[in-house]
């Protein structure tokens, strides 16, 4: 274990620079924080490259330090300065961005991501698609960050266990339609039927739009449309919300 006391080490000064998403698509790395996300990191098939660790963490914490992977205790106050997080829990790991291109398998559901913005909202999606035992979680072009601390925080561990392909396009959904994938998307539409009626238990790919503006055009006439009724006030659900309602309603039906 490597002791740095210095915020103008190039190591941290590294560390700190993948919170910016320019940096991390250069360098084609990524953090997590805390222990249960590292821990995640650590026991799956990513690429943990280092883990850096509080003096306070390191003293007082009992952790499994990996072998063969740098390992830094680095000084509270330049540890602070690394975290995305207000309270950090001491500890984050730096990771390798992995090719996630799979194939469909016409056994299981997906759910697609049209221009989703929130990356809490996308990272919700993917922990809900793994508690839901999606084939994985499609998106396009102009969705939030995948690798934003704040999509990571909030897929929680499932961001390691859950396969995502991003910049799916109209032509690409549209392959996947040819190929047998009935497209249902969350939308009010004059011929949308209730989202109870949708065949789920069919090569399903469920689609969510962008939390303003809903599901593009183009992406939409692909689709049949599917509605979830909402019998108060309320204009709509939350886009990670109404995903997790149709990721649920496919979960029923195949089970």
């Amino acid at each position: 274990m490597q002791d740095i006391t210095s915020q103008s080490n190039a190591k941290i000064k590294y560390i700190r620079s993948l919170a910016q998403k320019k940096s991390r698509a250069e360098h084609r790395e990524y953090t997590v924080e805390g222990v249960k996300s590292v821990r995640d990191a650590l026991s799956s098939d990513r690429e943990v490259t280092a883990v850096c660790a509080s003096k306070s963490f390191t003293e007082n914490e009992k952790f499994d330090y990996p072998d063969g992977i740098p390992v830094y205790s680095v000084d509270d106050a330049v540890f602070d300065k690394l975290c995305d997080t207000k309270t950090p829990q001491g500890i984050l790991a730096v990771i390798k961005m992995s090719g996630m291109a799979f194939e469909l398998d016409k056994e299981k559901f997906y759910i697609y991501c049209d221009r989703l913005q929130d990356p809490g909202n996308l990272g919700t999606v993917i922990r809900t698609a793994d508690a839901a035992g999606a084939g994985g979680v499609l998106l396009s072009e102009g969705c939030a960050d995948l690798y934003s601390p704040k999509t990571v925080r909030a897929s929680m561990g499932s961001f390691f266990n859950m396969n995502v392909m991003t910049d799916i396009d109209a032509k690409t959904l549209g392959k996947y339609a040819g190929a047998g994938f009935t497209l249902y998307g969350g939308a009010l539409h004059g011929d949308s039927i209730p989202y109870t009626e949708a065949d789920f238990t069919k090569p399903s790919i469920i689609v969510v739009g962008n939390e303003a503006n809903g599901i593009s055009g183009e992406i939409l006439r692909l689709c049949r449309c599917v509605k979830i009724p909402i019998m108060g006030k309320a204009e709509s659900l939350n886009a990670g919300v109404a995903a997790a309602v149709l990721m649920y309603e496919a979960l029923r039906q195949r089970s």
